[in-house]
């Protein structure tokens, strides 16, 4: 692996106003940052782990990457743009006076991981699987013949004089590119358009499973670019700029603009990283760190390709090189008439190994049942391609009222959901985009039929989003009712969106931002108050951020409630500290389905509550988002999640890695024949219905 390089004049970015210190705190949170990266290097353990198939390894690996992509465009922006410290984990790393540099001392790290990784691990394996990667110079003149034709009809952009100058801004200049160092100067050549056409990996003759990376390929191309120039270096660098589309506007109309004028606010965003190869000569780089205003902690070398991101779409076909199929179940009593099994009793859905079939089945039947009159339902994550629209479609067009608050403010897809808030205006569907001041983050559908002469209503509410495609590899939790109290309580909260009930009073459900985080406190003190050292709170979230929440469950641990978190991602919590959180225990399951279900659950002196829900306990959802917690009221549904899926969760003895009080994350020791949480609930599927 190569050396760090850091310029070595450092020249302000014009973006950082000020340094982001660390105050002296007392100890009490861990970094978010620092937790954050953190989990990446257990996804990394995951490309490491031999237990696991090899391409998904190969696509754990990839997923580091994207994450890592995240960061800096989500993250490492707001520290840029002057944004303090707000954590006191500051020990952890010695020598780290800025938030940026303490950030660049654990990515650098990581990233070296990851090359290893690649290169030692997986490379060596996928070659005895007869998966290669060749070198330019490895392939035959007939193949480089062939990739020289196609390349000859690619049109290039070259910024160079003037427009190096000004690269900062240029609206081509993201993800991959090509610095050309010539006898006449300095250029740089985009290239992310090319790769995201044609692809990354591409086929190298009529070899099977040998590819050869595409940046290598345009690298030996852009030499014929030059014809009149001395070429002394062609070198691919990627990078990465602030995600931000900054859609502060609370009125449709502004958010409608910022989404249609995404693209041309691309360049607009700050460049938040560069990334090269650890064998790019500093002498060659600094000009372009320099022309992007660059602090040095954002820039980053690799010992391996840059963007493994892509390995995530890696395009072999082995299934023996991947985990094993299994079929998912329909949710009990959705195969045949839903609203007749709902109304009987409630049911529960347990993606992936559930079928997302059973929503698409509760919303199908709604648009063809003559006696179903409104539909209304939030959308966040929608996907390319959704069922979930076509039922909706195709309930306006058999002339049902049909309502859908559109999210456009969620990140990453604020244009896919333009695009399908569009579709379903066009179809007929009164669309309401999103709520001023506010992210709506709930899932909720909600059914209004007419029985007997009655309204009658059935609820679906669920911990992730309605999107056919991530119900297959994200873990999620969904409840369908026809309680009154929690469908009065959804009504309420759409008549809030729709502007037409402003102060809605809920009963059975918890809804964000009025007063969440005061309900989830205060059933945290009734533990301690009522219940003591035989208090019990087990809480599975994605991320644990807010100090209020973190606050309370410390007080309650110094009361001796005993306290299971199993928190996936980011946690500012710090367990096991003697007088402070004895009796807290975190565990985080890192697997081959994305952990996304949120599960709150209360002991209540031995009459317990149990909530799922769209919430982690983190600032802006109790505070900045319209969240959805719904209570579990049947009584079959509860017993199955107290005694066999929560207990797997906070006891993973294959998958849980366990936090300590030095924000150490410990792997499980294994013993032989047990199984993982989710390979439990894989064979266990059904024991739900």
């Amino acid at each position: 692996m190569g050396s760090i390089h850091k310029p070595g004049k450092t020249r302000k970015n014009r973006y950082v106003r000020k340094a982001t210190r660390f105050p002296k705190e007392s100890g009490r949170y861990f970094n978010r940052e620092l937790s954050w990266l953190k989990f990446n290097e257990r996804v990394l353990f995951e490309a490491e782990n031999t237990d696991n198939p090899l391409l998904e390894r190969v696509t754990f690996l990839g997923i580091v990457a994207g994450n890592l992509d995240e960061f800096f465009m989500v993250r490492v922006p707001a520290y840029q743009k002057g944004a303090t410290y707000s954590a006191d984990e500051f020990s952890e790393v010695i020598g780290s006076s800025t938030q940026l540099e303490m950030i660049y001392s654990r990515v650098i790290v990581l990233m070296r991981h990851m090359a290893e990784v690649w290169n030692n691990d997986l490379v060596p394996k996928l070659a005895a699987e007869g998966i290669f990667f060749l070198r330019y110079a490895e392939c035959t003149d007939e193949e480089k013949k062939a990739f020289k034709k196609e390349l000859g009809e690619e049109s290039f952009t070259i910024l160079r004089g003037d427009r190096f100058s000004d690269i900062q801004h240029d609206e081509y200049l993201h993800g991959f590119a090509m610095l050309v160092q010539t006898d006449k100067g300095r250029a740089v050549i985009p290239v992310q358009r090319i790769i995201d056409e044609k692809g990354r990996f591409v086929p190298v003759g009529d070899r099977k499973n040998t590819f050869i990376f595409r940046e290598d390929l345009l690298k030996k191309h852009i030499l014929s670019l030059f014809p009149d120039e001395t070429v002394y270096a062609v070198m691919p660098v990627r990078l990465t700029r602030d995600s931000d589309l900054d859609l502060k506007g609370d009125d449709a109309d502004d958010l409608i603009s910022a989404i249609m004028d995404a693209q041309k606010t691309l360049a607009k965003r700050y460049p938040s990283r560069l990334e090269t190869l650890d064998t790019m000569p500093f002498g060659y780089m600094a000009p372009l760190v320099d022309a992007l205003s660059l602090v040095p902690e954002l820039v980053y070398d690799m010992a391996a390709p840059l963007g493994l991101i892509d390995l995530k779409e890696f395009p072999v076909k082995r299934p023996n090189l991947k985990f094993p199929p299994y079929t998912a179940s329909l949710p009990s009593g959705l195969s045949g008439n839903v609203f007749s099994a709902i109304a009987k009793r409630d049911r529960f859905m347990f993606n992936p190994y559930n079928s997302f079939d059973g929503l698409i089945r509760f919303m199908s039947a709604a648009a063809d049942d003559p006696t179903v009159v409104k539909i209304q339902i939030t959308l966040y994550r929608l996907g390319s391609e959704s069922p979930v629209i076509d039922a909706l479609l195709a309930a306006a067009k058999n002339r049902k009222d049909v309502t859908a608050v559109v999210e456009l403010k969620a990140s990453f897809d604020e244009e896919t959901n333009f695009r399908w808030a569009t579709k379903l205006k066009e179809g007929g569907v009164n669309v309401i985009m999103g709520y001023p001041g506010v992210k709506v983050h709930a899932k909720c559908c909600l059914i209004t039929r007419i029985e007997n002469g009655q309204i009658v209503r059935y609820a679906n509410i669920s911990t992730g989003n309605y999107n056919a495609n991530t119900a297959k590899i994200y873990a999620d939790m969904a409840i369908f009712t026809a309680n009154e109290e929690i469908c009065t309580d959804a009504a309420a909260m759409f008549a809030m969106l729709a502007g037409t009930f402003s102060s809605p009073v809920y009963r059975r459900l918890i809804i964000s931002p009025n007063s969440m985080d005061q309900e989830i406190i205060r059933r945290i003190e009734r533990e301690a108050e009522i219940s003591g050292t035989n208090g019990r709170i087990i809480m599975k979230m994605n991320s644990l951020t807010d100090r209020d929440i973190i606050n309370a469950l410390y007080a309650a641990s110094e009361k001796g409630v005993r306290i299971d978190l199993a928190v996936r991602g980011v946690c500012m919590l710090r367990p096991g500290v003697e007088k402070l959180s004895e009796t807290i225990s975190v565990i985080s399951v890192v697997s081959r389905f994305l952990e996304h279900a949120r599960v709150y659950y209360f002991e209540n002196g031995g009459d317990p509550e149990v909530f799922i829900g769209s919430p982690d306990m983190m600032p802006r959802n109790l505070h900045r988002r319209i969240e959805i917690l719904c209570p579990i009221l049947d009584k079959r549904i509860k017993k199955v999640l107290i005694q066999k899926i929560l207990p797997a969760f906070i006891d993973d003895p294959v998958k849980g890695h366990t936090l300590d009080a030095y924000g150490r994350y410990h792997p499980p020791e294994r013993r032989p024949g047990e199984l993982s949480s989710q390979q439990k609930f894989i064979a266990m599927q059904r024991a739900w219905r």
